[in-house]
C-alpha cells in the first residue's frame, strides 16, 4: 500500500493548486468581466457570492486542512473510503462548477485552467486507486455518495460562514 500513501497526498495538493488559480485571479477577473457580469442573464452569476479574497482564502484554508486531515487519517488507518469519495467530489466539482459555469457564462471563469489540467489526472488517479484498493462497485458508489453529501454540507457551511470571516479578520487585526 506504499504507492497508495504517495498517491493519497495528491488530493490536497491538487485541491490547493486549483484554488490558487481562483484566489489569485478572481479580483482581476471580476474587473475584466465586469460588463459581462452585469449583462449576464444567468440565474446565478459566476462568483456572485464572492465578497473578498480574504474571506474566500479562509474558506479554502479550512477545506485544505480538512482534506489534509482526511488524507493523513486515511494513510494512518489504511482506510481510503472517505479519501476516495473526496477525490471524486473534487473531480466532479471541476465539471459541475468550472466547466458548466464557463460554458453558461461563455467566458473564462477562475479555476477553469486547472480544472482542465487536473480533470484527466484526477480520473487517472481514481482509476489507479480503484485498482490498488480493489474497491467494488458498491464501495465506490457508497464512498462517492457519502463524501459528496459531506462535501456539499462542508461547502454550504463554509459559504454561509464566509460573511463572518471578514468580521473575525477585522477583530483579530484590531487587537
Amino acid at each position: 500500500m506504499n504507492s497508495m500513501n504517495s498517491i493519497a497526498w495528491l488530493l490536497p495538493i491538487i485541491f490547493m493548486l486549483h484554488d490558487f488559480e481562483e484566489i489569485i485571479l478572481i479580483k482581476v477577473w471580476r474587473k475584466r468581466y465586469q460588463y459581462d457580469l452585469e449583462a449576464c442573464t444567468m440565474k446565478k452569476k459566476p462568483y456572485a457570492d464572492f465578497r473578498s479574497t480574504d474571506e474566500f482564502s479562509i474558506g479554502v484554508e479550512i477545506l485544505f486542512f480538512i482534506l489534509s486531515i482526511i488524507t493523513l487519517v486515511s494513510i494512518i488507518f489504511n482506510n481510503y473510503y472517505l479519501w476516495y469519495g473526496f477525490l471524486f467530489t473534487v473531480t466532479a466539482h471541476f465539471i459541475t462548477a468550472h466547466f458548466k459555469l464557463s460554458l453558461n457564462f461563455k467566458n473564462y471563469v477562475p479555476g477553469l485552467v486547472t480544472a482542465i489540467i487536473f480533470l484527466p489526472i484526477n480520473i487517472y488517479i481514481l482509476y489507479i486507486s480503484t485498482k490498488l484498493l480493489k474497491f467494488n462497485v458498491i464501495e465506490i458508489i457508497g464512498s462517492c455518495a457519502f463524501s459528496g453529501v459531506l462535501g456539499f454540507i462542508l461547502f454550504i457551511t463554509l459559504k454561509n460562514a464566509e460573511k463572518n470571516f471578514e468580521r473575525l479578520l477585522i477583530k483579530f487585526s484590531n487587537k
